[in-house]
This record gives C-alpha cells, sequence and structure tokens, in this order.
C-alpha cells in the first residue's frame, strides 16, 4: 500500500524547490520499491490570494488525512500556515541537524550537531495584546510540553555522541525554571547521557566560537528558531538547512529557509528540501516498519554528498551556475546510477 504524502508548494521558491524534492522521492521510490502517492494542499500567500484564506479548509483535510507532509516555503502567511499546523496538529519536536558539508564555504569543519525545539509553545502561543501605548506577549511553557521535548532530545543523543546541552534564560526569567527542571528531570531516566545548562546568550556565542562542542541543543521555540538560523550560517548555507516537525502520530518536513523572493526561482537551491524529504522517509520508514524507505533516506544523503563533493550541478548560492531543473536531474541520475550506497547513515 502507498503512503500518501501531502505537499504544500509554498510561494517564492517553494514550487520550484518542492517540484525538485518530488521527482527524487518518485526516482527514489522507482529505485527502492516503495510507493508513495502525493495530493497537493494548497496554503499559503497564493492561497490567500485565490481562495480569501491562507489554510483552506480542503487542505487542512488533506493534510490530516495523508501519512505525512513536505511543505515548501510559505511567505507573509507564515503564522497561518506552519505555525496553525504545528499547534494544531500538535507537532511538538522541531528537529534541525547540522553538519559541514563538502565543498560549502565556511570557516569550521567536524560540525555536527542538533537542534531539537520545542514547537507548541513559549511566545509563539501567540497570546498577545497590542494597543497604540503598549504590546503585551505572554510566554506560555507547561511541564508536559517541557518534559515530551526533553525526552526528544536525550533520545536523540543516545544515538549519537551522547551529550545534551539545555539552553534557557533561567537567570533573568523564572519561567525558564519549568523548563530547566523538566529537562534535568527527564535527564536522571538517560544515565549514559551527559548534560549542561546554557544561558542562550552564552549559546548564541559558543556557537559562534566553538560550535563543535555541541551535539543535541535542547531550547524552547523562540530561542530555537533563532539559533538555528544562526546554525545555518554556521555550516555555510541556510539553503542547506531542513527540519521535521514531528508529534505523536503525524510528522510535516520543511527547509528551514524562507521564500528567497529576491531569487529567481528557476536558480533556486532545491538541497534544503530534498534534504527534508529525506527526513521524510526516515520517518515514515521508522513508523511504517519499512525498511527500503530507511535505505532509501540513507541513499539520498549519500548522493547529496557526491553531488556536493564533485561540484559540477551546484546553484549560484553554493558558488555554481546550475538551475534548480540541473540539479534536481543529476541527482535522480545519481540515484538511479546507484551513487548513494557507500556511506553509513548519519543518526540525529
Amino acid at each position: 500500500m502507498a503512503c500518501v504524502v501531502s505537499i504544500i508548494p509554498g510561494d517564492g521558491i517553494g514550487p520550484a524547490v518542492v517540484s525538485s524534492a518530488r521527482k527524487v522521492l518518485e526516482a527514489l521510490s522507482e529505485v527502492y520499491g516503495f510507493k508513495l502517492s502525493f495530493v497537493e494542499a494548497l496554503a499559503g500567500d497564493a492561497a490567500k490570494r485565490d481562495f480569501g484564506e491562507p489554510m483552506p479548509k480542503d487542505s487542512l483535510d488533506k493534510i490530516r488525512s495523508s501519512d505525512a507532509c513536505l511543505k515548501g516555503p510559505v511567505g507573509e502567511t507564515a503564522k497561518d500556515v506552519i505555525v496553525f499546523l504545528r499547534q494544531k496538529l500538535d507537532l511538538y519536536a522541531n528537529i534541525r541537524p547540522f553538519k559541514t558539508l563538502p565543498r560549502v564555504s565556511t570557516k569550521w569543519r567536524d560540525v555536527d550537531f542538533v537542534v531539537v525545539r520545542e514547537n507548541t509553545e513559549d511566545l509563539y502561543k501567540c497570546v498577545e495584546d497590542v494597543g497604540e501605548e503598549y504590546a503585551v506577549a505572554l510566554m506560555v511553557l507547561t511541564k508536559k510540553a517541557c518534559t515530551r521535548i526533553a525526552k526528544v532530545a536525550f533520545q536523540i543523543a543516545e544515538n549519537r555522541r551522547r551529550k545534551v546541552t539545555v539552553v534557557h534564560k533561567g537567570n533573568v526569567l523564572r519561567s525558564f525554571e519549568l523548563f530547566r527542571a523538566a529537562a534535568l528531570n527527564v535527564a536522571k531516566s538517560y544515565p549514559s547521557v551527559s548534560v549542561e545548562e546554557m544561558l542562550v546568550d552564552n549559546a548564541a556565542y559558543q556557537l559562534v566560537v566553538n560550535p563543535q562542542r555541541f551535539d543535541v541543543i535542547l531550547t524552547t521555540n523562540m530561542f530555537g528558531d533563532i539559533l538555528s538560523d544562526e546554525a545555518a550560517g554556521i555550516v555555510g548555507s541556510l539553503g542547506l538547512a531542513y527540519s521535521a516537525n514531528i508529534g505523536d502520530g503525524f510528522g510535516l518536513f520543511e527547509p528551514v529557509h524562507g521564500t528567497a523572493p529576491d531569487i529567481d526561482p528557476s536558480y533556486a537551491n532545491p538541497l534544503a528540501q530534498v534534504m527534508a524529504s529525506k527526513m521524510m522517509l526516515e520517518w515514515l520508514g521508522s513508523t511504517k516498519g519499512n525498511a527500503s524507505m530507511l535505505e532509501a533516506a540513507n541513499g539520498l544523503e549519500n548522493a547529496v554528498l557526491s553531488l556536493l563533493e564533485e561540484g559540477e550541478a551546484l546553484t549560484p548560492d553554493l558558488g555554481g551556475r546550475a538551475t534548480t531543473e540541473e540539479v534536481t536531474r543529476r541527482l535522480v541520475d545519481m540515484l538511479l546510477k546507484g551513487r548513494g550506497t557507500s556511506r553509513r547513515p548519519v543518526v540525529y
């Protein structure tokens, strides 16, 4: 039986990079022998323009009835699309891996860490009161949410280098004591994982001066949003940053970057969207017990690394001249010719 993947094309460069990812997924399904079916769920600025709302009910129904969602970047209506979906579908774990990659320009080497961000609370709960002379936003943290995201971080760390850095601002805001206490309590159940605390301003500094020290960064919603964009700069390109939004029964996968309205979509870098697809295959393979999908995810990552290493089909942001379509064709060619089978998979 085919897994149903709902697709949000998004805005700006979104349709171009999502189309690329879909072609890659179709090639993978042919090579590795699993079945995917795709259903388009329009959402974002274009949906608001054409249908009067950024998240039409029909699109939400399609997403809910699918096995997973692959989402492109959305423009000014992002709050009404991705923030809405994270809360509506209770996608509480935002997982964003960062690693230095072949031929990608950066001053750093051997960087490899994951930001695990609570995805449903904090200031992004959007409980606000805004007047002409004031603006008030309520930061919401609950023990339940803090505990479950901490479990995700420690589970990931168990399969990596066994270190979790808990990032907060408890020296100024007492509210963060709840997050801190929940994380440290969860840590007791993972004795093989070392744990440290770090204030968010120091974490921002350490990411710049010594990013190799990090393995898994566990933090709250807004801090995770900001630190992960900084992390993308450290490893060389926001165009290579990808993420998963995961709940207990559903997963949504997307690039970290936005719609890039100043970029010609035909030259947009599709690799973040493609690697988000890789995370989707890993999640589907694990939750559905499909070994072929897990193998395909590994093959796709290896193909992307090979593409970067050879340097012949890179978009302008990576120093090349290739179009989105040329990158896609090269990746598909590599997959069809079995170029993605030699490396071990990366464990988040």
